[in-house]
């Protein structure tokens, strides 16, 4: 009679447990060691960032690594919660928190070492075959080249899909592609993975540095809670030096991390 008391309370507990225990989706591609794949051993920076930030608000974050394009589109209509390693032009109607994660630096020409292509500016693209992501933002004026030229298969090289930075940097070392742009920290993690760091180089900034988010859903009714809890989760990590810690274990220097600099 006791087991059975004992057992009966234990489930009784559970589940409420479980139902006090919100579920956040948040999904991207790989971009790693920002997020990285949902089942590797290191989520990525971001993704740590989010567990321990939402769940003293009682918050449970699930990751899902799909296509960038579709994570947009999923959080736009409310399916998940919200995107990880969001640029503010990516999705401005998104809901951003009060603070970004991290200054990541400017979107990075790269070509094969061979190369003695330098970018300028857009008119140093001429006769160069461009690779780059669907939905991925590049800064406007990158942006609208892509989207005047989208259509021209011998300057813009357009990917859709998983893992489109493992699969740019092999396109390019093939000789498909003439150079491919993103950040450097993402391009050298994944080059160094790769085992082929040796074979790439960097060839001139194409826009600044720039603020990189957790950006959430502009449908949902409780996206505007879960961003204040991430704000006072990630304040709290920020004070306590967790966030410091956090961004060294993933290789980042103390600078990526911004102090009270608030979303546009």
């Amino acid at each position: 009679m006791k087991m059975r008391l004992l057992c009966f309370l234990t489930l009784c507990f559970s589940f409420c447990v479980f139902a006090e225990t919100k579920v956040v989706v948040l999904a991207a591609d790989r971009w790693c060691p920002i997020n990285c794949g949902e089942d590797d051993p290191l989520p990525g920076f971001m993704i740590d960032i989010a567990h321990l930030a939402l769940q003293p608000a009682g918050y449970r974050v699930r990751y899902i690594e799909m296509p960038w394009q579709r994570a947009l589109a999923m959080a736009r209509s409310g399916e998940i919660n919200g995107v990880v390693g969001a640029y503010h032009g990516d999705a401005p109607d998104f809901l951003y928190p009060r603070y970004p994660l991290m200054i990541i630096s400017g979107n990075t020409m790269f070509t094969r070492i061979e190369s003695d292509w330098r970018y300028k500016n857009l008119a140093s693209l001429e006769g160069i075959r461009l690779g780059v992501v669907r939905g991925y933002s590049y800064g406007e004026g990158l942006d609208q080249y892509v989207k005047d030229h989208t259509l021209d298969a011998s300057r813009i090289h357009l990917l859709t899909g998983k893992n489109p930075i493992e699969r740019n940097i092999k396109l390019l070392l093939s000789g498909r592609i003439d150079v491919i742009t993103d950040s450097p920290p993402v391009v050298w993690y994944t080059a160094k993975n790769l085992k082929v760091s040796g074979f790439l180089r960097e060839a001139g900034q194409a826009t600044e540095s720039a603020n990189t988010y957790i950006a959430f859903s502009p449908r949902r009714d409780d996206s505007l809670a879960i961003s204040k809890a991430f704000d006072l989760g990630v304040e709290r990590l920020r004070r306590d030096g967790r966030m410091k810690k956090l961004a060294m274990k993933y290789g980042f220097p103390e600078a990526v991390i911004p102090q009270s600099i608030e979303a546009p």
